[in-house]
């Protein structure tokens, strides 16, 4: 069975069969923000796709044939060649596919969106090294005030491109590659994060009015519960609410 929300497939599973010609595959994992970022695309675009969900915390050992590292996303297509790494799978599929372009075609404001992710790259340690201090019982007064210090970051070129959107007037791929971490936010406690940061609070409200992001978005509470398991190392936390 494939789709986003099958069961995933773990240790001693049987490999699934080559690609279908006429689909893409994702090797994916449905709590995860970067293969979301994939699946994101995928959708935005309208790709014919299939999606695998692989159990990153029991992993079949015919997995790491398609990505020595184990990790989601991956790309296979029908020909059998495989993409990995979230914004390398994200360019390949609006390079590779013909609909809406998400990239910018002007090669200044493409390189605008990739310095930005390369500095929101930087803030998504920190939202993980929040999780994980809350769930050790620290005191996270100065990462709070971190990231709420990056947050502001995010503001200000909100506010000197004077646009709704990371892109302009309509999301592109930078607003889908950044999204997923907003979107937990609230699970992992980092919602008032955002209190000073009005024009980032339009871009969410705005992002979530847009279909591929209503197609992939998980409800704050199954997303906490997952959570709890996973950082218990429970094998059960990929297949949580199925």
């Amino acid at each position: 069975m494939s789709g986003d929300h099958s069961r995933s497939l773990g240790k001693g599973s049987v490999a699934p069969g080559p690609v279908p010609a006429g689909l893409i595959r994702l090797y994916s994992m449905r709590f995860c923000p970067y293969a979301q970022r994939t699946r994101l695309v995928l959708r935005a675009k309208g790709i014919s796709h299939e999606v695998i969900n692989i159990n990153l915390k029991n992993k079949p050992d015919w997995y790491f044939e398609k990505n020595p590292s184990g990790l989601v996303p991956v790309l296979e297509t029908s020909k059998g060649q495989l993409i990995w790494e979230s914004p390398i799978t994200c360019e390949y599929l609006d390079e590779a596919f013909p609909g809406k372009k998400l990239m910018p075609s002007d090669p200044y404001e493409r390189a605008c969106q990739k310095m930005l992710l390369e500095d929101f790259s930087k803030i998504t340690s920190l939202l993980f090294k929040h999780v994980l201090a809350v769930k050790d019982g620290q005191d996270t007064t100065a990462l709070k005030a971190e990231i709420a210090e990056k947050f502001g970051k995010l503001e200000e070129v909100l506010s000197k491109r004077n646009t709704v959107f990371y892109g302009g007037d309509s999301v592109s791929m930078v607003d889908y590659m950044i999204w997923p971490w907003f979107e937990r936010l609230e699970p992992f406690q980092l919602k008032d994060s955002l209190n000073h940061t009005p024009k980032l609070q339009r871009w969410m409200e705005a992002m979530k009015e847009d279909p591929a992001i209503k197609a992939t978005i998980t409800d704050p509470q199954i997303y906490k519960n997952y959570l709890q398991l996973y950082l218990k190392n429970s094998p059960e936390a990929c297949d949580y609410g199925l």
